[in-house]
């Protein structure tokens, strides 16, 4: 009887207990290149200049103590306040901002956002501090798919009371994960699927990261794998921050993805303003747009009776420094021999450096084939 049964359960152990399912149809989704170079897909837009698509992932990675939550805060402040640059790159959108805190004290989280918005702080920068979570006994930890089906409803919550944010910052990496062998690959595919939906969905995603003692990226591998851009923070070299009093580090590309930025490798610095707020600073007076750009969006934005000297006055300039600049927009044909008025290849440049402001022109695309590239 006994053998009976020992062998009724091996047969039921090894025979298996469901039928095989039907393979999902996959020839729905198939496109050849014709059916997709001629789709109506809208084109990429850019959050911050042109490396950070308004859908991305990406990371900031730097050692200890270097000033990388600083970094992080200080680009959450550039977008929520409506700052048309941080550190010379390009800001495209601005809006809100959802900062998902994996380590500091709320009176850590309070004095910063004192330092960088002032008394009044900003209702565009959303804080989901980690002392209240684990004072509630749930921190949030990014390899559970609970706690992803969580920051979901977080995100459609925000989204139905007009907060969508432009930027999701998860800072740090290592303490919003927990129960996972970081240096593991297959323990971090589960969060990269996650990671890579966010993305899909539209949104940017910035990671922040320690590096390790060889100074990469700090854990599995195959977490660079999907991103569009890297930037590391490193120390100085010696003699570069001397006289320097706060966080200060080189800002390094270390992947890009899409075109890399004018500005890609400098020092900067955490530096008190006159107005007694800190902002970064940089070490040269270097900006990602050309001035010729500005004068020229400053035109196609002036008043019904421009001047050089109105103009000069606008952007800080001596008029002799404008009427150089009015030269080379005229030499350029982007703007007409005599006046002001804007040509339509000057509209295109102005598409082509603030697609965000301004509609693309009926002939951009023909502008585009004379750039010998």
């Amino acid at each position: 009887m006994v053998e009976n049964i020992e062998k009724t359960i091996k047969s039921l152990m090894s025979e298996p207990q469901c039928g095989p399912q039907t393979p999902r149809d996959l020839t729905k989704f198939l496109l050849s290149a014709s059916d997709l170079v001629k789709s109506k897909i809208p084109p990429k837009r850019y959050l911050v200049s042109t490396f950070i698509p308004s859908a991305s992932l990406g990371m900031v990675f730097a050692p200890r103590g270097i000033g990388k939550s600083w970094f992080s805060m200080a680009l959450a402040k550039a977008i929520s306040a409506h700052l048309d640059t941080f550190l010379g790159w390009q800001i495209h959108e601005n809006g809100d901002v959802l900062f998902f805190d994996g380590e500091m004290s709320l009176i850590d989280l309070k004095e910063r956002s004192q330092l960088l918005f002032g008394q009044e702080g900003s209702p565009n920068f959303h804080i989901l501090p980690s002392e209240q979570l684990f004072q509630n006994g749930t921190p949030i930890c990014l390899d559970k798919p609970e706690e992803h089906d969580a920051i979901l409803l977080l995100l459609e919550h925000m989204e139905k009371t007009q907060r969508r944010p432009k930027l999701i910052i998860f800072d740090n990496l290592s303490t919003l994960r927990r129960g996972v062998n970081e240096n593991d690959n297959s323990e971090t595919e589960r969060l990269l699927s996650f990671l890579i939906k966010l993305r899909h969905m539209g949104y940017a995603v910035i990671l922040v990261h320690h590096s390790n003692k060889a100074g990469f990226q700090r854990g599995a591998s195959i977490l660079e794998v999907p991103l569009d851009y890297i930037i590391k923070l490193n120390f100085p070299d010696k003699g570069e921050a001397v006289f320097k009093n706060g966080a200060c580090f080189r800002v390094e590309l270390n992947k890009c993805r899409n075109k890399e930025p004018k500005q890609r490798d400098f020092l900067c610095e955490l530096k008190q303003q006159e107005n007694g707020l800190l902002a970064f600073s940089v070490n040269n007076s270097m900006d990602e747009i050309p001035i010729e750009m500005v004068l020229l969006r400053a035109l196609a934005e002036g008043t019904s009776r421009p001047s050089v000297r109105f103009y000069a006055n606008k952007l800080g300039f001596s008029v002799g420094t404008t009427q150089k600049y009015l030269k080379t927009l005229r030499d350029d044909y982007a703007i007409n021999k005599t006046g002001f008025n804007i040509t339509d290849r000057g509209a295109c440049m102005l598409y082509e450096w603030f697609p965000q402001k301004f509609p693309e022109p009926d002939d951009y695309q023909a502008y585009q084939a004379e750039i010998p590239f």
